[in-house]
């Protein structure tokens, strides 16, 4: 089962292919859960369950620094990127035969404008539901086709 999403490039139709196999082959090459979770982490840790005792430092409670800061900025950004490419590449082949040169070209100017940038990591992410979406209607279909197979050997 697959869906193809239609979508509009820098001016030009492409035709995106979702299915099941794009979803494995996405979390193959970017460990989609480890990639989120470094996109939408703070730059802190969260300390709400520490007991504070009578000799603990408030001052010290939050060691960011501008670099520290912009650090973590850029691994969020190369992450995403990495996400938003790879994924694109994945699902633009299969119409397309993309390299993956030609899918980061073709996605360059959309990091460049904020709107743009923000659209882009928005589209993956409701394309990857939709793989997912697909994913587990499949599993389902199977998990009923083996319920009824096992009904019709008793």
């Amino acid at each position: 089962m697959k869906k193809n999403e239609i979508i509009e490039l820098n001016g030009q139709e492409y035709t995106l292919e979702l299915n099941r196999e794009t979803l494995a082959q996405i979390d193959q090459l970017c460990n989609i859960e480890k990639s989120l979770g470094i996109i939408n982490r703070n730059f802190y840790e969260y300390l709400d369950d520490k007991e504070l005792s009578d000799d603990f430092d408030p001052t010290k409670l939050v060691d960011l620094d501008d670099e520290k800061i912009q650090e973590e900025i850029n691994l969020k950004e190369q992450t995403m990127h990495k996400l938003i490419e790879r994924s694109f590449y994945l699902w633009l082949y299969p119409n397309h035969k993309l390299t993956i040169t030609q899918v980061k070209e073709l996605l360059k100017s959309y990091y460049e404008d904020e709107e743009k940038a923000e659209w882009l990591g928005n589209k993956v992410i409701e394309c990857l539901n939709k793989c997912k979406e697909i994913r587990d209607t499949y599993l389902e279909e199977q998990k009923n086709l083996k319920a009824l197979a096992n009904n019709k050997k008793n």
